[in-house]
């Protein structure tokens, strides 16, 4: 996480090379649950961290001890300041005219279209909620999509 706190906390971008037949699953997938190829990917790499962690442990000393007391440290510090930031500012500004285009969108579209981290669009939401609704739009988070709710 950047110390700087008036530029957005990106997302790490990974970018790599598979296989025909691993394109072709991970489309098929994607498509059968309705989601991004990136969401497929986070979502496979998440449930194998979270199910190997002793490969985890013994191979690699990953400490997730360690790893979650440092992104509660995080979230401590983030969840203390409410100050409203530039780049919060103007992102929050663009909300109305791209949920002209959609009535919901995943928190993962959302953070890739705008390329900050998905910490980033919660707090907007959570946090930052009167701002939005001072310029018309009233948005609900429900289960990882946020919904334009019709006044």
């Amino acid at each position: 996480m950047s110390s700087n706190n008036t530029e957005p906390t990106k997302t790490p971008r990974l970018t790599f090379t598979i296989g025909e037949f691993d394109e072709k699953v991970i489309e098929k997938m994607a498509l059968k649950r309705q989601v991004s190829k990136s969401e497929v990917i986070r979502t496979l790499i998440h449930n194998w961290i979270e199910n190997n962690h002793e490969v985890l442990k013994s191979n690699y000393q990953i400490d997730f001890d360690g790893i979650t007391n440092e992104l509660l440290q995080d979230t401590r510090r983030i969840s203390l300041d409410k100050s409203l930031k530039p780049f919060e500012e103007d992102l929050i500004k663009e909300l109305p005219e791209f949920f002209e285009l959609v009535d919901d969108v995943s928190v993962e579209d959302l953070t890739e279209h705008f390329n900050v981290n998905n910490k980033a669009i919660k707090r907007i939401i959570f946090v930052h909620a009167k701002e939005i609704k001072k310029l018309g739009l009233n948005l609900k988070l429900k289960e990882g999509r946020i919904f334009r709710i019709q006044n």
